[in-house]
């Protein structure tokens, strides 16, 4: 069976579950894709820092350089989070011909236009399926299962976050601060939460999604981001009193073409699935969601996303 190493940049919470879940399961991988995945080398800030997942010492170094050029690595997976850095690592790995794999959401919505130029340029694979809504296979969704479509709405619950938040309060009662600081001990938040409260996060993978869908590339500052920080337990009792819940969406709305523009038939240098000159209303706020919609009954940590096309 053909052996495929990985180079693994960052062991962080994502990067140490990463080289676990290939670990445990690698038996598993083996028999349903034909070939034998290892992790065969790991470069991670401070090779001396204590992890919950123990990594083999002799494949670990502090220079990323070491991974990325290492001439029997094969594929590199970026875990490290940031956009500086990790765009220099992602780009040097393209230039030398690896496919990137990557969870890092902040650096797609920040630059991806750059990075998807770089594959195309070095004809390399850049995957990104992870950035956006954890396991749900959204990317894959968009841009091959529902490729013939024209997406109108699409609405996700995309920062677990803010969700397990927004439904401690609602079942309980509770204030903001205490559900957060519960969050914060658990893990699902960290100690300076401003990215997931305050929706930057989810306004990161919202953009993607709208990249995705509209062939156009949105940037962060382009989206309307609101936060849950100013929502209250009153709030939310309000909103059950008329029928609704309160969530956190991503909202992208398809609106009438502009008069002036006539559509194109190119494809976007995102990979979107359906690029036209329509306009697009991408926007992130606490919304309101009727009871009975599916959307409102997706609690705790977890992530939806409904979509609605021409054709679905």
């Amino acid at each position: 069976m053909q052996q495929v190493q990985i180079g693994l940049i960052g062991a962080g919470t994502v990067g140490s579950g990463v080289f676990q879940a290939l670990e445990q399961n690698s038996a598993l991988l083996d028999s349903r894709i034909g070939l034998d995945l290892r992790v065969s080398r790991i470069a991670v800030r401070d090779p001396k820092r204590s992890r919950t997942v123990a990594l083999p010492r002799e494949r670990v170094t502090s220079d990323w350089r070491q991974v990325v050029e290492d001439p029997n690595v094969q594929i590199i997976a970026e875990l490290m989070g940031g956009v500086t850095l990790a765009k220099e690592v992602v780009l040097a790995a393209l230039k030398a011909g690896k496919p990137v794999v990557t969870a890092n959401k902040a650096l797609i919505s920040a630059h991806g236009e750059a990075l998807f130029a770089a594959s195309r340029k070095y004809r390399v694979n850049l995957y990104y399926e992870a950035s956006v809504a954890g396991g749900i296979p959204i990317i894959k969704l968009l841009r091959e299962s529902l490729v013939g479509n024209q997406f109108t709405h699409i609405y996700g619950i995309v920062n677990g976050t803010c969700n397990y938040i927004l439904s401690r309060m609602k079942a309980e009662g509770a204030a903001f601060d205490t559900v957060l600081a519960d969050a914060q001990n658990l893990g699902y938040a960290e100690a300076e939460p401003s990215l997931d409260v305050d929706g930057h996060d989810a306004a990161h993978k919202t953009g993607i999604l709208a990249s995705l869908a509209h062939g156009v590339w949105v940037r962060p500052e382009q989206i309307h981001t609101e936060g849950i920080r100013g929502v209250h337990s009153l709030d939310i009792q309000f909103a059950a009193q008329l029928g609704y819940v309160i969530k956190l969406l991503g909202i992208i709305k398809a609106q009438a073409p502009a008069p002036h523009r006539a559509s194109s038939s190119k494809r976007d240098k995102s990979g979107g699935a359906n690029p036209s000159e329509s306009r697009i209303q991408v926007s992130v706020y606490p919304a309101l969601i009727p009871q009975a919609h599916v959307l409102a009954s997706v609690n705790d940590v977890f992530n939806a996303v409904a979509i609605r096309g021409n054709i679905v």
